[in-house]
This record gives structure tokens, C-alpha cells and sequence, in this order.
């Protein structure tokens, strides 16, 4: 296992202490500290491959978790803020280590922006952020990451921003358990993994796997916010196998989930979704679900990711039979 460079390390924790961030009454802001620990968060977890920091849901969805955990009443998201403004000079003089990328086209509007007004002043101009080499070496080792990430939340957690501190532990705690799911490593644990350290590694890499869409209706759905309207559904339940592996997930829409997990619906090791018989097609109200029969499952594009034969012959065999009927009510 590597170790960070301690120079490079100490340059970059002073330079993460001298961000341009306002502290009103008392209370920094959090707009550039959330975004700088969703960036490390994602780099714990082996989400930033490349030195280019996309404006997506992987990003946003982090910073809108550490956002949320330090927000007060009349606060505004609005990631496009600081991912649009951490290009500027750090106090005390010294170039931000954060460098936007226009898109090929857009340099000239790009570099008249004086800010970011909305989403869309970002994606119609930027195909992302770049960071010093230095500081992309740095982070693409966990411990240097995390080692930044304490720091980053501790410098500012005398400032209003207590919450921070259990946000990026909790987080931390996420990332490397994604890290472990993205390179398939064994999961061992002497005691239990957390329900809130688990649960979000394994959506985060399912629903991105399958590009935010359902695999039976083919919805994707994304808020500004980075939200997607689909979940990660484990196709074996994780409390009978303690599977977390990715092709034991699927991504479905949330009345799609509840109808899996109630064995109306089951993708087969055919790769098409089944129909319990139990469901009757001359009941209008259930046309979405029966009208899955025979289709093809939406599946990742990376053959090695789609689901596990064995979880899916397992799940089809708990397909409600012909004779099933809902319960009488009492």
C-alpha cells in the first residue's frame, strides 16, 4: 500500500486552510467545504479515474449529503456555486489548485462568466474541473484522500460547521467500503458493516453502472441535485446472502423494487423480466407490470457487471405461482 508524500501532503492541507470561504457570525460558509469533500469522498471510493471532475450525480449527490448535514434555514444548495468558483484565488494570495475545463467551442463564453448562476452555466460551458497533477496523484491514494478530508473537515469545524465532522466519517466510512465493491475485493469485516455505510456504497455503484435507468421500464430520471429516481435493488436479498457485489444489484424504479421483492415480477437467467401468472392482463391497473413479460432487462454496459446468473435463477424461482391471491382484508 502506498504512502502520501508528506511534502505534498502538509503544501496541500496549508493550501486547503487558506480557501476564500466567508465566515459570517461565527459560521464559515459551506458551499466550497462540502463540494471539496464530496471530490475526496469520490476519490476514496475509486469514482474519480481521471483527472477531470465531471458535473454529475456522482459528484453532486455527495455534496448534496454534506450539504444537507450542515445546512440552516434559508440555505441553498446550488452546487454550481462553488464548483464554479473554487477557480479562484486562495487567501493570502496564491492560483486555487482547482481549474476549470471549457468545452471545446465554449472557451470564450466560458471565460466571460464573472459566476455561475445556474446548472446550466456549467454544463453548457464546462466539461468538468481539473486538479493540479500533484493533487490528483495525491488523492488517488485512500489515505491520502482521507487524510485530506480529515483535515478539510476539521479546519472548519470550529466555524459553525460541527456536523461536518460525523459527515465525513460517516462518508469516509462509505468510500472505502464502495472502493472495496468497485474492485471486487473480499468484504471481510470482524463485526458487521453499518446499514448507513453499506447501503449507499452499494446504490451508488449499481444505479451509476446502469446509467440512472430502470432495467425494466427504461426511466432515467435526474433532478439538478444529482437525485435519481431509481434505486438499487438487490436481486438475492443481502439479508439472506451478505452480497453486496454489484452483480447481485439491479436498478429499478421504486414500484418496480416493491414488485421484485414481492415476487410479481423476476428478471430470469434468460435476461428477461417474468410475470407472475397470479397477475391478471385484463386488470387495467396492471398492465405496467404485466406488460414486462418476455422483455429484455436494460443492462450495464460492461458485460462482466450483468447480474449474476445463479442470483437470477434464484429470484425467478420465488415467482408467485397461479394460485396466489392478495390477502383478504380483515
Amino acid at each position: 500500500m502506498s504512502v502520501p508524500h508528506p511534502d505534498n501532503l502538509a503544501d496541500y492541507r496549508e493550501r486547503l486552510s487558506r480557501l476564500n470561504v466567508n465566515v459570517r457570525d461565527g459560521r464559515a460558509s459551506p458551499h466550497k467545504v462540502c463540494m471539496l469533500l464530496a471530490v475526496l469522498d469520490l476519490a476514496m471510493a475509486g469514482g474519480l479515474t481521471e483527472n477531470l471532475i465531471r458535473y454529475a450525480p456522482p459528484l453532486l449527490e455527495r455534496y448534496r449529503r454534506y450539504f444537507d448535514a450542515v445546512r440552516r434555514e434559508g440555505d441553498h444548495a446550488n452546487p454550481h456555486f462553488p464548483f464554479f468558483h473554487l477557480k479562484g484565488a486562495l487567501r493570502r494570495g496564491g492560483e486555487s489548485f482547482w481549474h476549470l475545463v471549457p468545452l471545446p467551442g465554449r472557451e470564450q463564453a466560458a471565460q466571460a462568466l464573472a459566476s455561475a448562476r445556474s446548472d446550466g452555466d456549467i454544463v453548457r460551458n464546462f466539461a468538468g474541473a481539473r486538479l493540479d497533477d500533484a493533487l490528483f496523484a495525491l488523492v488517488q491514494q485512500a489515505e491520502a484522500a482521507q487524510a485530506l478530508a480529515q483535515w478539510l473537515a476539521e479546519r472548519w469545524f470550529d466555524r459553525g460547521l460541527q456536523e461536518l465532522g460525523r459527515m465525513a466519517q460517516r462518508g469516509m466510512a462509505a468510500a472505502r467500503y464502495e472502493r472495496a465493491i468497485r474492485t471486487g475485493l473480499t468484504l471481510a469485516a470482524a463485526e458487521p458493516v453499518p446499514e448507513y455505510v453499506r447501503s449507499p456504497a452499494f446504490r451508488r455503484v449499481v444505479i451509476e453502472l446502469y446509467d440512472y435507468r430502470c432495467a425494466a421500464t427504461g426511466h432515467r430520471v435526474l433532478l439538478e441535485g444529482g437525485e435519481a429516481m431509481v434505486e438499487a435493488a438487490h436481486i438475492h436479498p443481502f439479508a439472506e446472502t451478505g452480497d453486496d457485489d454489484p452483480r447481485n444489484g439491479i436498478a429499478l424504479t421504486p414500484d418496480m423494487h416493491w414488485a421484485m421483492d414481492r415476487n410479481l415480477i423476476a428478471p430470469g437467467p434468460d435476461l428477461r423480466w417474468h410475470v407472475s401468472a397470479a397477475l391478471d392482463d385484463r386488470v387495467p391497473d396492471l398492465q405496467r407490470l404485466v406488460g414486462l413479460k418476455g422483455r429484455a432487462l436494460l443492462l450495464p454496459e460492461q458485460r462482466a457487471m450483468w447480474p449474476r446468473e445463479a442470483a437470477l435463477a434464484w429470484r425467478l424461482a420465488r415467482l408467485r405461482d397461479p394460485g396466489w391471491r392478495p390477502p383478504m382484508p380483515d
